[in-house]
């Protein structure tokens, strides 16, 4: 009978396991991302950097990360936030990395205000969070290994008028 029980444990472990890997999200789910729309700002000690996001059409949302520099706008990376066949995908094409190629990560989790989206054959990260403490305050944030250490970094948001 333990042996049983044991084995439909793993069984559901398993099973539930599979489903969040293979997230059936619908429109709705998508746009629960609207929050993101917008232009975002944060500081640091090299000055501002800002997220900027428009949407497309009801499955596209379109970013990109900058710094002002004087008068030059230096883009750092553009990102596209889609949905097709049942995945939320973020892409970014950080400049002079990967070729100039996006890289895809899927969203494995969706609480609400908080979605995180996970690549786990690339390098560093593997996962990217985006967290809506409020309509106005987002904290981003970049975890996973990287030579064998568990790392991450923190970007605080604050919503531009």
């Amino acid at each position: 009978m333990k042996r049983v029980n044991l084995l439909l444990i793993a069984i559901l472990l398993v099973g539930q396991n599979l489903l969040a890997q293979n997230n059936n999200y619908g429109i709705t789910d998508f746009r629960s991302l609207d929050a993101i729309l917008g232009t975002w700002k944060m500081e640091t000690r090299r000055g501002p950097m800002f997220e900027q996001w428009t949407s497309v059409n009801n499955e596209k949302f379109q970013g990109k990360s900058f710094r002002l520099n004087n008068q030059d706008t230096l883009v750092m990376e553009r990102i596209e936030l889609s949905i097709s066949g049942g995945s939320i995908v973020y892409s970014p094409i950080a400049t002079g990395q990967n070729d100039g190629k996006a890289v895809e990560f899927k969203l494995i989790s969706n609480t609400g205000n908080r979605f995180v989206f996970e690549n786990k054959e690339h390098d560093y990260p593997q996962r990217i969070i985006y967290h809506f403490k409020s309509k106005d305050t987002l904290n981003a944030r970049i975890e996973g290994t990287k030579d064998g250490k568990e790392m991450g970094s923190n970007f605080p948001y604050v919503r531009l008028r």
